[in-house]
């Protein structure tokens, strides 16, 4: 049986969806909308609705066929209780509306009371959340390195804050290998505060006013650009970033013995900058170190294969 669902990547600014059938992103269906995530309650789950009416829609005109949808997979920021379905997202400028919101039961009650939408689903239709980072490490694993025999991932994307998933023959590794309960890492101690705290766009622009810039004038891309083009100071910053990300990702590298490490996020863009001191201090053989040049895909492949 043909098996299609609805995939949402919602990030803080922009959510990204396609529909993915069999497993297969369509892409005449990839589109992006506005996140209004300084809206309401209401206002953010009627979005999110007509997101998924939309996206039904453009993929039955262009297939020219009506497939059942299966269920619509959500990739979600944290902090949340993904196995619930609750948002717990408070004092970063966005969803704080949906705080302590049951967003899968929600958005479910929504949907099905669409009426275009109701016509187009299958009996076992279903709303699922899961977090960003780790449909998008659970997408790489899917499209790149099942197939070639790869058992052990481990991914990060790096941005606002770091995400991290840990991946085992196909299965989320969460309390084993000393990889935390929840599988992530963002707030494990790490010097004097939290690895998030470092391992971040936060974390560059700390290392920026610890070189004498004015980090509210200044952003990640742009000092980027400025170590691209030789300035010594940004190319020093980048280079601190890289040691200090191979020392904060050290002990669960070095006990889950990964055969891969995967990066994805805004930062991974300029991985290039601070490869080289990261692989340094990580000082681990044997293991390849790649990044993403197709994140969105593999979320998306990801969230489908949450609902399948």
């Amino acid at each position: 049986m043909t098996k299609c669902v609805v995939t949402l990547d919602i990030g803080g600014t922009s959510i990204h969806t396609a529909v993915v059938v069999d497993g297969i992103v369509q892409e005449k269906t990839m589109t992006t909308y506005p996140s209004l995530a300084d809206r309401s309650k209401n206002i953010v789950i009627d979005h999110f609705t007509t997101i998924v009416n939309n996206q039904i829609q453009n993929f039955m005109e262009s297939a020219h066929s009506a497939i059942p949808v299966l269920g619509v997979g959500i990739a979600f920021p944290g902090p949340s209780d993904y196995e619930k379905g609750v948002s717990y997202i408070k004092d970063l400028d966005k969803y704080e509306s949906l705080y302590g919101v049951n967003l899968k039961e929600e958005l479910y009650n929504s949907i099905v009371k669409d009426p275009f939408i109701n016509r187009h689903i299958s009996k076992d239709f279903s709303v699922y959340m899961e977090n960003d980072a780790t449909l998008f490490v659970l997408g790489e694993f899917k499209r790149k390195y099942k197939s070639k025999g790869v058992k052990k991932i481990a991914g990060f994307t790096l941005g606002t804050g770091i995400g991290s998933t840990f991946i085992n023959d196909g299965l989320i590794v969460r309390g084993e290998y000393g990889i935390p309960k929840t599988g992530f890492i963002y707030n494990v101690p790490f010097k004097d505060a939290t690895i998030d705290d470092y391992i971040s766009k936060r974390g560059i622009l700390k290392l920026a006013s610890q070189h004498n810039l004015d980090s509210s004038q200044i952003n990640v891309s742009d000092l980027a650009n400025s170590a691209r083009n030789g300035d010594n100071q940004a190319k020093v910053i980048f280079r601190d970033f890289g040691e200090l990300l191979g020392e904060a990702l050290y002990p669960f590298i070095s006990s889950f013995e990964p055969e891969v490490i995967v990066f994805g996020g805004q930062i991974s863009k300029s991985f290039k900058l601070f490869k080289y001191p990261f692989l340094q201090k990580l000082s681990l053989e044997n293991i390849r170190v790649e990044t993403s040049s197709s994140a969105l895909y593999s979320t998306f492949i990801g969230a489908d294969s949450l609902v399948i």
